[in-house]
């Protein structure tokens, strides 16, 4: 019987190896628990032998698991030797690679992509910059920024640009846990628009729609954006001002896990279709990416497909929607 093991699954077997509890490994490999599962038990139907026993005391490899493991470190040890050499050729690690992101797209997945790739090429040299989407896209026009990584809605049309669509995102509202309209159900747009929102600059498609209520915030006579009330470009600083005082903040829920955890901050029982967010990398038209780039979105896929993930397991233990065939 021939055998062959995707490098994919070695992986797998490795970080179960590792971490001996199926929940931690998944998340080390920004994959759900169930994917890791299913990837286990599917190589060992492959193989015919079991991998690994599952005991109360925990994960415990097999003899055949042993063997597995032992012959998979070097193998793994020696793909990222060659990946490495044909990168160096490429010259992934010579000279600069760029970095814009917005707020939100920062937060979420370019910081934890970047520490991820030099993990592997600790010589590369990246600089990351935030900012508005707008501000973001006209950089990368000019050539001040290689790569993008921003709402897309604000450059869909576009024909100078290259757009990559990342996984899509579900917006919801939070407010403090003392807020007028914590644990009110059925809540209305109006209600929430009668308060200040907090967050980054949302494109012109939302501003007639979110400048119906005067305290929201108001549209950009230029640009067309809707401008919240309170204008930042730090998910930190929404969070710190969510939490402070009555405005609404507007989120992506693994940006605020930790404050729903403890309580601090609810989600409002509000939502609507429009109530999504899609990110994405823009590039200039026509432009090759570098191989650090290339290698720099691979894992920017990675761990916003990841986010998505969390961020359902988040609406699913925290909001109760009046209105759940939206969601």
């Amino acid at each position: 019987m021939r055998i062959m093991i995707d490098i994919r699954l070695m992986r797998h077997v490795l970080a179960l190896n590792t971490y001996r509890n199926f929940a931690r490994a998944a998340e080390s490999l920004h994959i759900s628990q169930p994917a890791l599962s299913r990837s286990i038990a599917g190589l060992e139907l492959d193989l015919g032998v079991k991998l690994f026993d599952r005991m109360s005391s925990g994960i415990q490899p097999t003899p055949y698991g042993l063997i597995l493991i032992e012959r998979g470190n070097e193998i793994i040890d020696k793909e990222k030797d060659l990946r490495r050499e044909i990168l160096l050729l490429q010259g992934i690690e010579i000279g600069e690679l760029t970095l814009g992101a917005g707020p939100y797209p920062f937060d979420i997945s370019a910081c934890k992509a970047v520490a991820d790739l030099i993990a592997e090429f600790p010589n590369l040299l990246v600089r990351i910059d935030t900012g508005s989407p707008p501000d973001i896209v006209d950089r990368v026009l000019n050539g001040g920024i290689d790569l993008g990584v921003v709402d897309v809605r604000h450059s869909a049309d576009d024909a100078r640009l290259e757009i990559e669509t990342l996984p899509l995102h579900t917006v919801v509202c939070c407010c403090r846990r003392n807020h007028p309209l914590a644990g009110k159900r059925s809540v209305e747009l109006a209600e929430i628009l009668a308060y200040p929102l907090v967050g980054t600059v949302m494109p012109a498609a939302l501003g007639e729609l979110l400048s119906s209520g005067g305290a929201a915030g108001r549209i950009d006579p230029e640009s067309r954006n809707f401008l919240p009330a309170i204008t930042v470009n730090s998910i930190a600083a929404a969070r710190t001002i969510a939490l402070g005082c009555d405005a609404m903040l507007p989120i992506v829920l693994s940006c605020v896990e930790a404050e729903l955890e403890s309580g601090d901050l609810v989600i409002i029982d509000f939502m609507a279709p429009w109530m999504r967010v899609q990110y994405g990398f823009v590039s200039k038209n026509e432009r090759t990416h570098s191989p650090a780039a290339i290698e720099l979105m691979a894992r920017i896929r990675a761990v916003e497909a990841a986010s998505v993930e969390l961020e359902n397991r988040l609406i699913a233990k925290y909001a109760s929607f009046s209105n759940p065939q939206v969601v």
